[in-house]
């Protein structure tokens, strides 16, 4: 058999147990299998040898069964960065993307990384896209595979950035990407929240947090609710518990003028929204994602204390 005939026979099978892509996912698992670049394949159309023909079929028979691709053949990309992934880690979804490539917008536009405590008073103030950004510092709250982290410590290698997670095996994938992808200026520390950093302060505080409401887990499509981690997506009875304790918090771990980005559910812009304001942070703002649904929120911590009366 050659590899188009299997692979039209393993779309065929996805297509018959329901799989929405199943042309795709064939696709994905048989080049992943074969470790075969796609336009080979259809150029050349080799003759399968039994034992890769084996393999695919089982892999075939787990997607059938609804277990991820991205489990399947264990990599995603993400933003130029390869990403192991696998059970006991939530997958990257490409609205996290959009929220890295706001926080590199932010950082790039603003003197963020140029900062230096050590600076003397009437120096010059330098465009910070020319800096090293070696002032820059970055807390990823809920890191997961650590994704939104090594993305920004890959675009500012001279950063300190921290991720943290209360999960082991989210942060042994974390750590194994960091390699992966050669970053040495990104740290995982296990624990919850701000927890692992003690009084430690940060320009940028970033988090895709649990925000599925509980009593709609069992709704999800089984691909998640059967194989991703529920942990990382149980947000409590109206979803929104950690953003109440990421926003009651974060000014502690904020530098003065600081931001912070957060992820958002379909339909939560508008609570989070005004619990930022209610926190006191500022310039508050959501952005749409390319759905023209509002998925992220950025806010910023007052540059000075307020003189408002208690």
């Amino acid at each position: 058999m050659r590899l188009l005939d299997l692979l039209r026979k393993s779309t065929e099978s996805l297509e018959a147990a329901g799989i929405e892509d199943a042309l795709p996912d064939a696709e994905m698992i048989v080049l992943h299998a074969l470790g075969m670049e796609r336009l080979d394949a259809y150029v050349n159309n080799p003759e399968m040898r039994k034992a890769d023909a084996a393999k695919i079929k089982r892999l075939i028979q787990r997607r059938r069964k609804g277990e991820p691709v991205q489990y399947l053949t264990g990599i995603v990309a993400f933003l130029g960065l390869t990403v192991q992934v696998g059970k006991g880690v939530l997958i990257p979804r490409p609205e996290t993307e959009l929220l890295v490539e706001e926080v590199i917008k932010t950082i790039k536009s603003e003197e963020l990384g140029a900062r230096s405590q050590d600076k003397p008073a009437g120096a010059a103030s330098c465009d910070s896209r020319l800096t090293p950004y070696a002032s820059l510092s970055v807390l990823d709250l809920c890191t997961g595979s650590g994704c939104i982290a090594l993305a920004l410590a890959k675009e500012f290698p001279d950063a300190d950035v921290y991720g943290t997670d209360v999960s082991k095996e989210a942060l042994a994938y974390a750590r194994k990407n960091a390699k992966i992808n050669s970053i040495q200026n990104a740290t995982f520390l296990e624990g919850s929240l701000f927890v692992p950093v003690n009084d430690r302060k940060f320009n940028i505080i970033t988090a895709n947090p649990p925000y599925i409401r509980r009593d709609e887990l069992d709704t999800l499509q089984r691909e998640i609710r059967d194989w991703e981690p529920l942990d990382a997506l149980d947000g409590g009875e109206d979803g929104m518990d950690f953003y109440r304790q990421i926003l009651s918090s974060a000014g502690e771990y904020l530098g003065p003028g600081g931001c912070i980005f957060l992820e958002l559910g379909f339909d939560q812009a508008g609570f989070v929204q005004k619990l930022a304001q209610e926190q006191g942070f500022r310039d508050v703002a959501i952005i749409n994602d390319y759905a023209g649904i509002g998925r992220i929120l950025e806010a910023r911590k007052e540059k000075f204390p307020s003189n408002k009366p208690n």
